[in-house]
């Protein structure tokens, strides 16, 4: 996420015609604004907490306190508080520009993928700041940002309310830019609403526009807005398999922001793309590092995807106990859909090793997994495709036809960014490879024939070598 101005800076109050209580204890309140200000800017929040307490003890009718206090909270990452706080200021002062806006960046951290209810609530606050201030444009910024989060380029076509919702964001960037020509991070928001939609190429330019005034989104921002543009262009040039392109700026990214985890994740699967395992290995330490030090992350809601991808390097490289250590570490301690993955790798690994009733009864619990993934969500095609590995793992080659044949029926022809992809030819190679293995050749001949035939088409070179290598040994 990018983001120019996080906050309205805390609320000078000069306090002028007191009628209801003594000079004395003015000046008292004024202290304790004073103090809380210093502190908060200090980065001391639960200090600034106590003294913005102080004061509201009082005067508890003055909204900006609250306000002021709620930032506070939402520094220290207590956003319900924090949003409770921001209402009190509402409910005291009911055009309280700060509160909504301020609101509005609380609601926007609450939200994620799958829980996009509060960014709703955010474009709602942000709204009430542009009809009560017009010319803000951080809430336009902030606000289209909020709209982006809705947009998502995977199932095309678009509704109706998909398309109109990219426009809003899309005229809330150009919004920011009539008022305010130097926001150059709008050029950023722009660029990843194009991203959203799939309009990778326009997102491209949108991201060169941002980049060709680093020097002014360094003072608008810092270091880590300009890592945030660098890591969006690098995202956007993942999608369009410009790898090469995409490394150069997540390195970038992290140098800029070395502890930017989006980057340092995307950067591995990087480099796992162009089969560079060992510089892979070191970036997922590197955010291995920061989750098992930095207190920072110990809440880190994507740590069992760094344990996957260092325990999937560990086992292309031959490290099984590395790799074992860390898939049982995702097993152990995170609850995710990964969790099947974990328990395959397991046999896979045990395979490699030669310990075959291991290898079994890993595979089996990855079944047993996968089983209850395919009951909840009947149409996913990943659960289809990693059970039918499993079952070509253990020899059960009927199954696992069966299990690539659904594959294909569901039809998911386009190209996963992370690994470069795509899980419709995957069926193919792998229900060529299932057939070879049960002895039908000739099956096995037409179905890689088939996902050789379509690698081609969409240009993926590294699938069309290893499906060639497959006809060959046929």
């Amino acid at each position: 996420m990018i983001t120019r101005r996080t906050v309205i800076g805390i609320t000078l109050i000069v306090l002028i015609g007191l009628t209801s209580w003594g000079l004395a204890g003015a000046l008292e309140e004024q202290q304790y604004i004073d103090q809380g200000k210093a502190e908060y800017n200090r980065g001391n929040y639960d200090a600034a907490i106590y003294l913005f307490n102080k004061a509201i003890d009082l005067n508890s009718d003055n909204e900006y306190l609250y306000n002021d206090r709620g930032m506070c909270y939402m520094a220290l990452g207590e956003l319900d508080t924090a949003i409770s706080d921001f209402s009190k200021a509402i409910e005291l002062k009911s055009d309280c520009v700060e509160a909504y806006y301020n609101r509005g960046l609380a609601h926007f951290k609450q939200g994620g993928w799958g829980n996009e209810g509060p960014f709703d609530l955010a474009i709602a606050d942000y709204s009430k700041v542009t009809e009560l201030k017009p010319d803000y444009a951080d809430a336009y910024y902030n606000r289209g940002l909020a709209y982006n989060q809705f947009v998502y380029y995977d199932p095309k076509p678009f509704s109706a309310e998909m398309n109109a919702t990219y426009d809003k964001a899309l005229a809330d960037f150009d919004k920011v830019l009539e008022l305010d020509p130097t926001y150059v991070l709008a050029y950023a928001g722009k660029g990843n609403a194009y991203y959203r939609y799939g309009d990778f190429d326009n997102a491209t330019a949108e991201f060169d526009n941002a980049l060709d005034s680093m020097a002014l989104i360094l003072e608008q921002s810092d270091g880590k807005g300009l890592a945030g543009v660098y890591a969006s262009r690098a995202r956007n040039y993942k999608e369009m398999l410009e790898i090469n392109k995409s490394i150069s700026d997540y390195e970038q990214a992290i140098a800029l922001d070395p502890k930017l985890m989006i980057a340092l994740s995307h950067q591995a699967s990087n480099y796992v793309m162009v089969e560079d395992y060992e510089k892979a290995l070191e970036t997922y330490n590197a955010e291995i590092d920061i989750l098992e030090n930095d207190p920072d992350y110990k809440d880190y809601a994507w740590g069992y995807y760094t344990y996957k991808g260092r325990g999937a390097c560990c086992y292309e490289l031959g490290r099984y106990d590395e790799a074992i250590e860390d898939f049982q570490t995702l097993i152990d301690d995170y609850e995710s859909h990964y969790e099947p993955l974990a328990y395959r790798y397991l046999g896979m690994i045990y395979t490699e090793k030669g310990d075959t009733e291991k290898a079994k009864q890993n595979y089996d619990k990855a079944v047993e997994l996968y089983n209850a993934q395919i009951e909840s969500t009947p149409d996913s095609y990943g659960g289809y495709s990693d059970r039918g590995l499993c079952y070509l793992g253990i020899g059960e080659y009927d199954s696992a036809i069966s299990d690539f044949e659904k594959v294909i029926e569901l039809e998911p022809n386009s190209v996963d960014a992370h690994s470069g992809k795509n899980a419709y030819i995957e069926a193919y190679k792998n229900l060529g490879i299932a057939y070879s293995a049960s002895g039908d050749k000739a099956k096995a001949k037409e179905s890689l024939e088939e996902g050789l035939k379509l690698a081609n088409e969409q240009g993926l070179k590294e699938t069309a070598t290893e499906i060639e290598n497959l006809l060959a040994d046929l």
